[in-house]
């Protein structure tokens, strides 16, 4: 019985890291124990550069991702994947080129028959069948800029998710977000024709990032890394097949991530001193998580009934930069990746006061941004 215990105990965790390393290892696999915090890195994949996010199939039998690479002298993008095998990653296998640079984000349709991905540079987003064929994509225009010199001078695309099932779009709806022009459009992830979605309108400046929905669907949450702040808005009902009327979202409301006492801004009020950068929910949906990059924390909110929150704390954090973070299974301990560090940390997780202290030493690892537990 306690060797099962154990077994039990050990999950494993998914690193996505930026391009660029010397030993060029950008994907690797943590090990961890949900009841001490203890973690070591089990497996390297080499050769692989700038995987960046990524997501596991709904069985848990492969891990889509992205890798970029330099075809006639242009950047240029692929869509891969990886079998797993067991909790180990196995060789990659290329399922479609893309006419742009390699995608900052991929997420699977809910049917999980195509791959939707969002270029940043280009502004490019798209879906293609997991066989490789198919390839629909759309170029955001550069026609409603923010007001942020520096950070939004064209268009960018920066993630896709999905829409409620329950909508009546076909596949859920893709929702592409635009930090460039502070507007989130929607799609049909089969033809990336437009959904019949009211485009979601952000302030000026605020720059939307990454988008979140409640775990009962009920509401849409969206992180501004410009403005480091989180939205929250109110899904609309079921589409009406019988009127011509868009879907619509209705604001709640926009809540800072950041001290009052703090600014933002750097002396030219155009770069800012800290961005925001991801968004989880707990396993329940009651707390939201949100994390800075430069003020360098997370963020904790109470999520209302109602769909509105309640800032718990705004936790510091010992390392530089957190791009990406996730809680282990148990909520016992969260696993963070301090950027401009070169490090995963893992810390304690204190759900009642919202605090995070620190679980033995840093884990090197180069310019982590994304983690994902197996299943």
């Amino acid at each position: 019985m306690n060797a099962l215990l154990v077994m039990a105990s050990i999950v494993h965790c998914y690193i996505g890291c930026n391009g660029g390393s010397e030993d060029q290892q950008a994907l690797h696999v943590l090990e961890c124990d949900t009841e001490t915090g203890a973690a070591k890195v089990v497996q390297s994949v080499n050769g692989v550069q700038g995987t960046t996010y990524f997501q596991f199939d709904k069985d848990g039998r492969y891990l889509y991702s992205m890798i970029g690479e330099k075809i006639g002298g242009k950047s240029v993008g692929s869509i891969v994947r990886f079998k797993l095998e067991g909790w180990k990653l196995g060789e990659m296998e290329r399922l479609a080129q893309l006419p742009c640079e390699a995608p900052c984000h991929v997420s699977l349709t809910p049917d999980g028959k195509r791959v939707a991905f969002a270029a940043y540079l280009s502004a490019t987003c798209g879906t293609v069948g997991i066989d490789g064929k198919g390839l629909k994509t759309f170029t955001f225009p550069d026609d409603a800029m923010g007001t942020n010199k520096v950070r939004q001078k064209k268009a960018y695309a920066h993630q896709t998710f999905y829409l409620n099932d329950e909508l009546g779009i076909g596949n859920s709806g893709l929702g592409v977000v635009d930090l460039g022009c502070d507007r989130i459009r929607f799609f049909d992830p089969e033809t990336m024709l437009p959904a019949p979605v009211a485009d979601l309108k952000f302030d000026a400046g605020d720059g939307p990032r990454h988008a979140i929905r409640s775990k009962d669907g009920k509401f849409l949450f969206v992180l501004c890394e410009l403005g480091s702040c989180v939205y929250s808005f109110a899904t609309p009902e079921p589409l009406n097949r019988l009127t011509a009327e868009p879907l619509k979202f209705s604001r709640l409301g926009r809540w800072s991530m950041l001290p009052a006492d703090f600014d933002r801004w750097e002396a030219d009020k155009e770069n800012l001193s800290t961005k925001a950068a991801a968004i989880k929910l707990t396993a329940d949906g009651k707390i939201l998580m949100a994390s800075n990059r430069g003020h360098d924390s997370i963020a904790f909110y109470a999520v209302g009934e109602d769909g509105k929150l309640t800032l718990r704390n705004i936790a510091k954090l010992t390392g530089k930069f957190p791009r990406d973070f996730e809680l282990m299974p148990g909520e016992k301990f969260m696993v963070v990746g301090h950027k401009m560090s070169n490090e995963v940390r893992l810390y304690r997780f204190d759900r009642e006061a919202c605090t995070l202290t620190p679980v033995g030493a840093p884990i090197p690892c180069w310019r982590p941004l994304c983690f994902k537990f197996g299943k």
